[in-house]
């Protein structure tokens, strides 16, 4: 049996400039960034996780939300049904991000 293993490491760091704008910051490193003057290494590691990669998903958010969406939703109808289906439930939420993955 042939199993995908998805293995997703987290990186980040933070760096300090004086700049006229948040706008400004944000496009002086991107720019930095793109010139690899500023490049992240395993020292910057913050998470690393492991999981089964669905192919029928295209990102790893889509396969996220479905499994949040699996775990909740027969309760959650449960609970939609016996308050007499209030119209701002949040199973409704869950239908509507439904159709989107």
């Amino acid at each position: 049996m042939k199993v995908d293993i998805e293995i997703i490491e987290v990186l980040s760091k933070s760096i300090t400039i004086d700049s006229s704008s948040i706008d400004d910051a944000l496009d002086i490193i991107k720019k930095m960034y793109k010139q690899e003057k500023i490049v992240l290494d395993y020292s910057d590691l913050v998470d690393v996780s492991f999981g089964y990669k669905d192919e029928k998903f295209d990102n790893r958010k889509d396969y996220l939300i479905n499994e949040i969406i699996k775990y909740c939703i027969d309760d959650e109808r449960k609970h939609y049904e016996e308050l007499g289906k209030p119209e701002n439930h949040i199973y409704l939420v869950l239908l509507e991000l439904k159709k989107y993955i």
